[in-house]
């Protein structure tokens, strides 16, 4: 596999941990409690969060599609995985989440496995 096809699975892997980061500032924007009435939908089809993290993710999603055409599924989806080491680090770095040994052996075998996998 290129390097180029490397680093634009790299940067598909980022959209989507990008995406769920801004899931999380919209869900954290909206104040009052979400039922099923038109001001809720109204609310949430306004979010500005939402709206630039959908983006993101149709981004992701045709460079995705682009790449599949040429690269193969069981190598490209195993980039998939970096969200997974991206997104709890975003949490506890943006968010003040709590950070564990627990959840840094896990990301550490996500990325072992990654590199395994890619080797």
């Amino acid at each position: 596999m290129s390097f180029t096809k490397i680093g634009l699975l790299i940067v598909v892997a980022v959209a989507l941990a990008c995406g769920q980061i801004l899931f999380k500032l919209a869900a954290q924007s909206i104040k009052e409690p979400l039922t099923l009435s038109l001001h809720s939908i109204v609310q949430l089809a306004f979010n500005p969060y939402l709206l630039i993290s959908l983006a993101v993710y149709v981004a992701a999603t045709i460079m995705w599609v682009l790449l599949l055409r040429n690269t193969p599924l069981n190598k490209a989806y195993l980039f998939v995985a970096i969200p997974l080491v991206l997104v709890p680090l975003a949490g506890t770095f943006l968010f003040k989440e709590p950070f564990s040994l627990r959840l840094l052996a896990g990301m550490a075998i996500v990325l072992f496995g990654l590199a395994v996998a890619l080797l």
